[in-house]
């Protein structure tokens, strides 16, 4: 039995060894043979050419550059888009090159053409100081989309209106040794008022000595640790702490309800006491942290009497009106 195959032109044409092959089969069995439909959009060569010399490359620019700013959601449609028209690429090689024309949308600063108005603009915001900078390059930026801030800082560089402080005052060997020492014992603040430099600055000259800035410190003490900071007994600090003299117990709100067998006070507390209370701090026995956290709370410590502080204290008899030093007093 013999069976023509009619293939149509929109079909293809059957050219392989294996397709004759498979047509003979199916005319052996009296069955109708039908070829293998291939698009014939893109050539399959170019699987193998790189994505940067693919020579439609264009019209994937085309698809991927409206994109560039744009969110996740649009992102995926255009890739979903540049895959269904050049089937076979891979989705990397596509975020690569939208990397790349992102890198490419950033204007070169020679190409960037200033006009007079453009001039005006940028002294006059400048002429502001730091903030007046800020508003330049947002106007700027508002005027030429396809321009950046670099751009903008170069040109007032270049015509010497720039915000900066001007030559970069170095660093010296005194300088580092009092940075090391202070590191993580005093706030970056605290350093940078000290040295009479930025915050920023310490903070890259820590980084680039390998020091952390991050004070070590606890923010909250028992009444052990107090007495520890003050340079007095336990016993004091306690006695202090059941007349009130510390204020509100930092751990309150959290064991409200619960009894309070080691409470914890902050080291604000602790501060605010001895500025109330400078003669009750032991300057000679106290820990180096507190004398660090009163540094600059302008507090004097007139020195701890301790048991003899009855000594400098002056009592009037409400009776006989004599003024009676030290516990005296009670005896009159």
């Amino acid at each position: 039995m013999h069976v023509e195959c009619n293939v149509s032109a929109s079909q293809g044409a059957i050219t392989s060894a294996a397709e004759i092959l498979a047509q003979a089969t199916y005319r052996a069995l009296g069955k109708i043979y039908m070829p293998r439909v291939i698009p014939a959009t893109r050539p399959a060569r170019n699987l193998l050419v790189p994505l940067r010399d693919l020579p439609g490359i264009e019209e994937i620019d085309a698809i991927l550059r409206p994109v560039i700013k744009a969110g996740r959601k649009e992102v995926h449609d255009a890739i979903e888009e540049v895959l269904e028209g050049w089937p076979g690429r891979k989705r990397g090689e596509l975020w690569v090159r939208l990397r790349q024309l992102r890198k490419e949308r950033r204007t070169d600063r020679r190409h960037a053409v200033w006009s007079e108005e453009d001039l005006r603009i940028l002294r006059t915001y400048y002429a502001q100081g730091r903030s007046g900078a800020r508003l330049a390059v947002k106007e700027l930026l508002g005027r030429h989309p396809d321009w950046n801030a670099r751009v903008i800082r170069h040109k007032a560089a270049k015509l010497g209106i720039s915000t900066g402080s001007g030559t970069i005052r170095p660093w010296s060997r005194e300088e580092h040794g009092d940075l090391l020492w202070n590191a993580g014992e005093k706030p970056v603040g605290r350093i940078a008022r000290k040295l009479r430099r930025s915050e920023n600055a310490v903070r890259h000259m820590l980084s680039s000595l390998g020091a952390s800035s991050k004070v070590r410190r606890p923010k909250e003490h028992n009444l052990h640790g107090v007495s520890k900071l003050l340079g007095v007994s336990d016993t004091a600090v306690r006695l202090w702490f059941r007349k009130g003299l510390f204020g509100e117990p930092a751990d309150q709100k959290k064991n409200r309800g619960k009894p309070q067998s080691r409470p914890r006070l902050s080291l604000e507390a602790v501060v605010a006491f001895c500025m109330k209370h400078p003669d009750k701090v032991n300057a000679d026995e106290c820990d180096p942290d507190l004398l660090q956290l009163i540094e600059d709370k302008n507090v004097r410590l007139p020195g701890c009497q301790g048991t003899r502080q009855h000594l400098v204290q002056s009592r009037r008899c409400p009776q006989c009106g004599r003024a009676i030093r030290r516990n005296a007093y009670f005896r009159h």
